[in-house]
């Protein structure tokens, strides 16, 4: 079965099927071009994560085009107590989804265009993400932002929360933001990303 796929029985739906430990170092030959990654999805509550074999170039076109997330065989993390659980199966609608993160692979270089990076950060319910927009030269930023899908990339990217009491920082590559679960997003400096000054705005409700 493939890794990535549309679920049948539940129409708009991206069927991720992870694994809950990676596999050995040795692998067959014949997955040898499709690499086991970590998956994480951030909701409003909790967060999702496994272990992968995209199959996929594009995950974010993928998760654009679908309106929710199935996920297989998986752990989740309470906010709240910071508990891991195991799960055979998680529903994960649009509306709750915050960011996806996969640490590959990526897209198919040939089709990569010239564009200006922009250092933006966000915040999200319990989550404050930091990295850098890509757009057209010349572009603003928070413009093209609002004219894209819900879903978009940020490179160089890092992920703030509390879980279980204790203040997580996660630097995790390239990170996949639901824009439209942004609580407020502002073009910040590349030295806002990386000198720890960036700080959510308190008393935002997490519904």
């Amino acid at each position: 079965m493939p890794a990535v796929m549309e679920h049948a029985s539940e129409p708009g739906s991206l069927h991720v099927s992870l694994q809950r430990l990676p596999e050995e170092v040795f692998e067959p030959d014949s997955v040898a071009d499709t690499p086991l990654v970590r998956f994480v999805a951030y909701t409003r509550h909790h967060r999702v994560y496994g272990w992968v074999r995209l199959r996929a170039d594009r995950l974010t076109d993928l998760l654009n085009a679908h309106d929710s997330l199935v996920l297989t065989d998986v752990q989740t993390e309470g906010l709240e107590d910071g508990e891991p659980r195991s799960m055979d199966r998680v529903l994960v609608a649009g509306d709750d989804l915050v960011a996806v993160h996969a640490s590959g692979p990526r897209g198919d270089a040939a089709l990569r265009r010239r564009t200006r990076s922009h250092a933006i950060a966000l915040q999200a319910g319990h989550y404050l993400i930091g990295g850098h927009l890509h757009t057209d030269p010349g572009a603003d930023p928070l413009a093209s932002l609002r004219d894209r899908p819900a879903m978009v990339p940020l490179t160089d990217a890092w992920i703030e929360y509390w879980s279980g009491g204790t203040r997580m920082k996660q630097a995790i590559g390239t990170i996949i933001v639901n824009r439209h679960q942004a609580d407020w997003i502002r073009v910040v400096s590349d030295e806002d990303l990386v000198d720890g000054t960036l700080r959510p705005t308190p008393g935002i409700a997490c519904p």
